[in-house]
């Protein structure tokens, strides 16, 4: 999981705000409905704060304030739709094995937009104020497709509306 931080520094290099109408990914088969209040974080941008391809996500949306972050990645490994219940109940061993200091862990099973995802909320110590880490997984097209939200607590709890609109906007094409 990168650093919070990270997306701080990246404002120079956004694309401005999204538009509120849906908006059909370029690199993902998903459409999203950013609303206004929403910044793009454009291909260049993507690639300072991920320098590494591995782990690079196709989509990162931030909050006006740039201090929330929603980053959608397509995965090359393979997820059947019958397989995301399941994450549910292993998944949760894997973050605490490679998340140092894990404070909270929630797992759950949510509906968004018709589709099951595997949820996980989490929070880890940081500089001021915790830091909160969600991680939403489905099954796209036999892949696996991540959402991830991360941000401060309180940056979250101010920005959580836009969030939540942004995440249930979420439709796979």
């Amino acid at each position: 999981m990168k650093n919070v931080l990270l997306f701080l520094t990246a404002a120079a290099v956004l694309s401005g705000a999204a538009l509120a109408a849906p908006v059909r990914l370029q690199t993902v088969p998903v459409t999203v409905e950013p609303n206004a209040r929403l910044l793009t974080l454009n291909d260049a941008g993507i690639a300072k704060v991920f320098p590494s391809a591995a782990g690079r996500p196709n989509a990162v949306f931030l909050t006006e304030d740039r201090k929330v972050s929603v980053a959608l990645e397509w995965r090359e490994g393979r997820l059947a739709p019958a397989e995301v219940q399941g994450l549910v109940n292993q998944f949760p061993a894997v973050i605490r094995s490679q998340v140092p200091n894990v404070k909270s862990l929630k797992a759950g099973l949510v509906q968004m937009g018709g589709t099951s995802w595997a949820q996980f909320v989490f929070t880890t110590p940081g500089q001021g104020d915790d830091v909160r880490r969600e991680l939403l997984v489905t099954s796209l097209q036999g892949r696996t497709l991540v959402m991830t939200i991360a941000g401060k607590v309180g940056d979250y709890s101010r920005n959580e509306a836009i969030i939540r609109n942004l995440a249930n906007s979420v439709r796979l094409n």
